[in-house]
């Protein structure tokens, strides 16, 4: 009795450590993803015009939505297709974005600044023109007007906010990378970890707007990061892969 306790102990332990490290790994890879992508920047202009509240409210909304449909995309492979084949799957989909990030990190002008590319592109996809970095904030909270207008105001930077990430992350490389990972690691650990990570980002973004005024961060350096660590990322998923079909050859 003994035994078959310390056995089921032993197995718990096990468990939890997998999806403490699947949870981590979710974490990093979502980060990665999409710290400086355009939905980020979206946020960050949005920020510049709007109550912070209010922008974060309708970003984070629009990312945890599109969590939950890359949940339920990566849980009907996994329904569809062997354990093996979905590591397979996302290790050749993590290498695909591993080349990407390489070409474009090739590709960038080694004097280029991330920050200001991200805010020109984001700014053009929302139709806005980008604020100036001395321009602060007004919050749509002008002196005399009333609670109802101000409201209002911030309920249309809500709904501004999600408009314009959803659409914006719709089809973009974090929103398939998760659906990869949905569908070949357990469920919960990387839905949670997708959801911490978009959290952080949405934070970061609504509040960088007036700390990365002057900065500049180069557009290659960003690119290779985000590079070396989606090869990190299909090492790993080749490796469970193998690991599975090596259990199987097994039995």
């Amino acid at each position: 009795m003994a035994d078959a306790v310390a056995t089921i102990s032993h197995s718990v332990a096990d468990l939890s450590q997998i999806d403490i490290n699947v949870f981590a790994t979710s974490l990093c890879m979502v980060g990665v993803a999409e710290l400086f992508d355009k939905t980020w920047f979206m946020g960050l202009i949005l920020a510049f015009r709007y109550s912070p509240a209010s922008v974060f409210v309708g970003s984070f909304a629009a990312l945890f939505l599109h969590t939950i449909l890359a949940a339920a995309f990566g849980y009907a492979f996994a329904m569809l297709l062997r354990p093996h084949v979905l590591d397979l799957l996302a290790a050749s989909l993590f290498l695909i974005f591993a080349v990407m990030y390489s070409r474009d990190s090739y590709q960038a002008d080694s004097d280029s600044d991330m920050i200001a590319s991200g805010r020109e592109e984001a700014a053009e996809d929302m139709g806005e023109e980008e604020p100036a970095d001395e321009v602060l904030p007004t919050y749509g909270a002008a002196s005399g007007k009333g609670l109802p207008k101000r409201a209002r105001s911030q309920a249309g930077a809500v709904l501004k906010a999600f408009v314009a990430v959803f659409i914006a992350e719709w089809g973009d490389r974090t929103q398939v990378a998760m659906i990869g990972q949905h569908a070949s690691q357990p469920l919960v650990p990387v839905f949670l970890g997708s959801c911490v990570a978009f959290f952080l980002l949405t934070l970061s973004a609504v509040g960088a707007a007036s700390m990365l005024s002057g900065h500049k961060i180069s557009e290659r350096l960003v690119f290779g990061v985000s590079a070396t660590c989606f090869y990190v990322f299909a090492a790993l998923s080749l490796r469970d892969a193998l690991v599975v079909m090596h259990g199987h050859g097994k039995a």
